[in-house]
């Protein structure tokens, strides 16, 4: 019995700290611990919660998420394609391309924002330019990784086997790179959402970001931790949403793992 509640002690620990985090917030400013102007105790918070309405926070919540999508999937229909040639039909270039693409991607997306307001203007077609360029690197890099990762004997057994072009790109090549693939997905997903969040904050009229810049130049304290919360509880979603992704397409390394 004892066994049994420390297991399940264990399991529940990180929800005690994580609940604890939240007591230590809401006591650290009533004692002086903290300046209540700065931080306010997390009841403010919670009655902050009350004066938005449902409305405005599902509002909000669902534009952010339309440009996340749209962005990411612009990201993905660009990066796989070029990633796939680049590490498979045509690797010279990649080498040759190499320190280029290694130079731009070490360029921090919310500086080029200026650049992108420029360019398309202010409004969605930035916004969507910065995720575009947050999550494209990530992914092309990892599915570059992943395709030359792929062992050259299973593309040699196929061919043998009488197999195609297609058949190999599409039962090999493809299956023997998903979990680099997957991982530049979660990566660029991760990346992304913190660029949309400081893009909405520039360039935006609605959106969690924009909730954020509105309450704080607004003076409503209280409000900007609320879509501060906001912001992780979304992004804590979406990395859950991955981890599922990822656990249940990548279904052969569980088959590994058990022949191991």
């Amino acid at each position: 019995m004892l066994k049994l509640i420390s297991k399940i002690n264990d399991k529940l620990l990180s929800v005690y700290i994580f609940i604890a985090f939240f007591i230590l917030w809401e006591v650290a400013p009533s004692v002086g611990w903290a300046n209540p102007n700065f931080l306010p105790p997390f009841s403010q918070i919670i009655a902050a919660a009350q004066e938005v309405t449902v409305l405005q926070i599902l509002i909000d919540t669902s534009v952010s998420l339309k440009r996340i999508i749209v962005g990411f999937i612009l990201a993905i229909v660009l990066a796989l394609p070029v990633g796939f040639i680049l590490g498979g039909a045509i690797p010279r270039l990649s080498r040759f391309l190499n320190y280029l693409m290694n130079f731009l991607a070490q360029i921090p997306p919310f500086i080029l924002f200026p650049v992108f307001v420029v360019i398309f203007g202010i409004g969605e077609k930035g916004i969507y330019a910065v995720i575009l360029w947050s999550a494209f690197w990530p992914l092309m890099f990892t599915t570059i990784a992943g395709v030359q990762q792929v062992d050259p004997v299973l593309i040699k057994s196929a061919r043998s086997m009488g197999a195609g072009n297609l058949t190999i790109f599409f039962k090999v090549v493809v299956p023997g790179a998903m979990a680099s693939i997957m991982t530049g997905m979660r990566t660029g997903m991760t990346m992304s959402f913190m660029m949309l969040i400081g893009a909405e904050t520039l360039g935006a009229d609605s959106g969690l970001g924009w909730l954020i810049h509105n309450s704080q130049n607004m003076g409503f304290i209280p409000r900007t931790y609320l879509a501060a919360i906001l912001v992780a509880l979304l992004g804590l979603a979406i990395n859950y949403l991955f981890q599922w992704l990822e656990e249940n397409i990548i279904i052969w390394r569980e088959v590994e793992q058990e022949k191991i």
